[in-house]
This record gives structure tokens, C-alpha cells and sequence, in this order.
């Protein structure tokens, strides 16, 4: 099979590689849709140390399935099928206590394990959810970064019509916004630096958009607020200068929610956190939210398939990838089509 191969910073070029034989408990899943995540993108540039050489990322898919190993009987050859990317160990005290996404011994598709930017990719039958008849396998590939964002949301106390930030325009700001929307959010502010993401969240229904490179993020929101400040701040890209953006623009007493996973170390306001005494927490992929998700996409509760912006073959991965790295290409989100 081919697939893309991360051999280095800025390197993934296409390889051959053995077809996956299914062990006990295990599926192989011809990949159909692969949506290229932003720490994806992070890890091919080498700027978190996550991604090892060697490895297929990709984390978000769709596809069918094509071959089962031995005692496996949730699905069956030719079901169709997304993946969640998170396989917990199942024993540990956070996996008993309903935490699975915090596992203490976790591994994480396209990191630990051969990832979906690949024709074919072997996974625990565990990982597999029926895809809903209405989705389509594009709309399969975004039900992971969905339920990103739906656990973010799932994890921040606010009311009905409370004012609500999102610091990042990427695919998780975005399916952030539509989250905290379908919540009973009352105003959201996007920010980002990208003029291009910022009208796509236009797009999808924020109240009022921010580039940040032309406007002091704090004292528009404070405008748009007389003066009180944000009730919750969704944190979406993961650096020092937006972490300390989401404690400048809380209430006193606001909840902050870090989503961002890029940089390793990041500075941030202390005294601003004791003084205001903000709650700061941190979301990390989901629990059960993926069922959710896919239950909001079937239904119509979200339509999340307004941020896919590019879809192409796997032939295409090595150039997006590059294009994404140095920004010249800004589309929100871009799937692969392995298997056309």
C-alpha cells in the first residue's frame, strides 16, 4: 500500500508498505477520507516533538472495512466506518473512572501507531463507530475534531447567552464556535491573524471577527463588553502570546479553556490568574463526545463539512503539507482521499 511517510522536519514523502494483516481484535480499514489536522501539520515542521520519524500521522478518518482478525465481531468486511484516535489501556484508574482520553498509559493514532494518511490502516476493533448512513466519509473524517471541540465545550461551565471567545480561526476554533453555538452560547468573537479564516468564521455565525494584526484583541473585546470582559475563552492555538490573550480578555471570575497544543512551554500572566481569580483548564481530546458528534452531524445539528475547503488524492499530501507548513496555502480544513 502507499502511503505518507514522516522521515524528518519538513519531509513526507509517499512509500510502499507492507498491506496490514489484522491480528486478534483487529481491523484493517481502507482509508477513504483523512482529515490533515493542524498539530499534523505542527509535527511535519518538527516544532513539537511528537511525531517520530518513521511514522504515518493522520488521526481524523472514514473509511471501510476490509479485512478482520480473529474474535472480532463488532463490525464486519465492507461496514463503513470512522475512527476514533485515541486507544486507552482500559485499566488504568482514569479509564475506570470514565477518562479514557487521559489514560495513563494511552496511544495516540498517528503518533504511537501508523496513522490514516496511508491507503489501509490497522487499528483495535475498539476504535471503530459505525458511520450513519446520511455522512458521507467526509463528513466521517470530521467527526474527530468535532468531538475535540464538543469536549472543550462539554468541559466549560457558561450560560445561555453568555459572551463567548475563541482565539484561533483553525478547524478546532471553528467547530469550537458551532459547539459553544448548539450550547446556547449568546455573542462569540473569533480572533486569529488570517483574514481568510477570520471570514470563513463569519461565515458559520460569529458575531464579530478580530484580526489581530491590525487590532488589540483586548481592547475590542472590552468595547464589545463595556468594559466587563469575556464570560469564557476558548484557547485554540497553543503559543504564549494567546494563552496570555485568553487570561486578558476573562472576566474577573471567567473560565478559561487551553485547546492549543503546539508549543511545549508557554509563558503566562500569574498574577492576572490569582487576582482575577480565573479558572484556567485544559481539554485534551474527547470521551463521549464522538458518538456525540457523529449524532450532531446526522442529525443537522452541525454542519461541519462548511470548513473542508480542499479535498485531494493522497498523491497530493507531500505538496499540501508543504504548502500548509509555509502558509501559503490558509484553507481551514483539507482531506485526503486515499481510496478515492
Amino acid at each position: 500500500m502507499r502511503a505518507l511517510v514522516f522521515t524528518g522536519a519538513g519531509e513526507m514523502p509517499i512509500q510502499e508498505r507492507p498491506d496490514p494483516r489484522p491480528g486478534s481484535g483487529q481491523v484493517v480499514v481502507a482509508v477513504r477520507a483523512a482529515g490533515i489536522c493542524g498539530s499534523d501539520v505542527h509535527g511535519y515542521l518538527g516544532a513539537t516533538g511528537r511525531r517520530r520519524p518513521g511514522i504515518v500521522m493522520g488521526h481524523e478518518a472514514a473509511g471501510d472495512v476490509v479485512a478482520i482478525g480473529p474474535d472480532v465481531t463488532s463490525v464486519k468486511e465492507g461496514d463503513r466506518v470512522a475512527l476514533r484516535s485515541i486507544l486507552p489501556c482500559g485499566r488504568c484508574e482514569r479509564c475506570r473512572r470514565g477518562q479514557p482520553n487521559i489514560c495513563t498509559d494511552r496511544q495516540g493514532m498517528g503518533m504511537h501507531f501508523d496513522g490514516a494518511y496511508a491507503e489501509q490502516i490497522l487499528v483495535s476493533d475498539s476504535l471503530l463507530l459505525p458511520l450513519p448512513a446520511t455522512l458521507s466519509y467526509e463528513d466521517g473524517a470530521l467527526i474527530e475534531p468535532l468531538a475535540v471541540a464538543m469536549h472543550a465545550v462539554n468541559r466549560t461551565p457558561f450560560e445561555l447567552m453568555d459572551f463567548i471567545v475563541v482565539i484561533g480561526a483553525g478547524a478546532i476554533g471553528l467547530l469550537t464556535l458551532l459547539a459553544a453555538r448548539l450550547r446556547g452560547a449568546g455573542s462569540i468573537v473569533v480572533t486569529d491573524l488570517n483574514a481568510h479564516r477570520l471570514e470563513v468564521a463569519r461565515s458559520l455565525g460569529a458575531d464579530l471577527t478580530i484580526d489581530v494584526a491590525s487590532s488589540d484583541p483586548v481592547t475590542a473585546i472590552a468595547a464589545a463588553t463595556e468594559g466587563r470582559g469575556a464570560d469564557a475563552v476558548f484557547e485554540a492555538v497553543g503559543v504564549s502570546a494567546t494563552v496570555a490573550q485568553s487570561m486578558a480578555i476573562a472576566r474577573p471570575g471567567g473560565q478559561v479553556t487551553w485547546i492549543g497544543n503546539s508549543a511545549p512551554v508557554v509563558e503566562m500572566p500569574m498574577q492576572a490568574l490569582v487576582t482575577g481569580e480565573l479558572t484556567v483548564r485544559g481539554a485534551y481530546g474527547f470521551s463521549d463526545e464522538f458518538e456525540q458528534a457523529a449524532d450532531a452531524l446526522a442529525a443537522g445539528w452541525i454542519d461541519a463539512r462548511r470548513i473542508v475547503e480542499c479535498v485531494a488524492p493522497l498523491e497530493e499530501g507531500p505538496g499540501l503539507f508543504r504548502r500548509l507548513g509555509d502558509s501559503s496555502l490558509a484553507a481551514v480544513k483539507v482531506i485526503l482521499t486515499p481510496n478515492g
